[in-house]
């Protein structure tokens, strides 16, 4: 994240104009980013009944965050990258959004952060995905050029602290399945990020036993349709997906829980 942008964030926000940075740097990615805003927009608004709690797993610099917002969403942002998650904080609202700076993971405690200061959307837990991703790609070889010690949390601490969400969209950049292992419910919507050059731990998590109800389906790049006409079982997803020749090398798996069409008030309570 470039300093300058820090500086003019903290500005805003000292003169308590910070709301409006969100709207500026959306601008600022151009539009053509805009139209995909407006497209992913769409798509969820479809997904998301009026004042669902959002879990927004690997937050980045809260472009989901903002997308989920925007549509009366109460979000929990959860970013361990300390730039990232400041940056959330300086261009949303505390009454749509609450940010958490930790990583999400199989065990509360430490975990270490690859962090790509090049690109802040590639940090990652996994030092395997990194490696696997740079073989794939030469242009990703020394993207990471630091690693930081950061806070741990599972999705059952969350769960516990702010009660079972609606949906949670987890983008961990290969740590998927770890962050899976530890979430003891499947909430009424749910997606996670694959790869296909590191595609068999997205697969693994499939096997989840919280999922034995769940039907499924699967977006390509930023999530604006469904590859797939109707909801399927965990088998055909995984004959879809590794039979797809699709140039797009990456996309989320999307699982809904159909015993789970609303969350109780129960599930709210903190």
């Amino acid at each position: 994240m470039q300093a300058s942008r820090r500086r003019v964030e903290e500005l805003l926000w000292v003169l308590g104009l910070n709301k409006v940075t969100s709207p500026i740097w959306e601008r600022l990615r151009g539009g053509r980013a805009m139209q995909q805003s407006r497209l992913m927009r769409a798509f969820y608004s479809s997904l998301l009944p009026k004042a669902a709690l959002v879990f927004d797993i690997g937050a980045n610099v809260g472009t989901m965050t903002t997308i989920f917002a925007s549509l009366d969403a109460k979000v929990v942002a959860v970013e361990p990258n300390p730039d990232c998650a400041r940056h959330i904080e300086l261009t949303t609202s505390r009454d749509a959004v609450e940010v958490v700076q930790a990583a999400v993971g199989e065990r509360n405690g430490l975990a270490e952060l690859e962090v790509s200061d090049r690109k802040d959307k590639m940090s990652s837990l996994s030092v395997e995905w990194c490696e696997a991703v740079s073989r794939g790609n030469r242009d990703y070889v020394g993207m990471w050029n630091r690693k930081l010690t950061v806070p741990m949390i599972t999705l059952d601490s969350l769960i516990q602290r702010y009660g079972l969400p609606f949906y949670i969209k987890i983008d961990v950049e290969g740590y998927e399945e770890q962050v899976l292992k530890a979430l003891s419910r499947c909430p009424p919507l749910l997606s996670f990020e694959f790869n296909r050059t590191f595609l068999e731990p997205a697969l693994r998590a499939l096997d989840s036993r919280i999922f034995n109800e769940a039907t499924f389906n699967y977006t390509l790049v930023d999530p604006v349709k469904f590859e797939l006409e109707n909801w399927v079982d965990r088998g055909e997803l995984k004959k879809s997906m590794l039979g797809s020749k699709c140039a797009p090398g990456l996309g989320d798996i999307f699982v809904r829980n159909p015993n789970r069409t609303h969350v109780s008030q129960g599930d709210r309570q903190k």
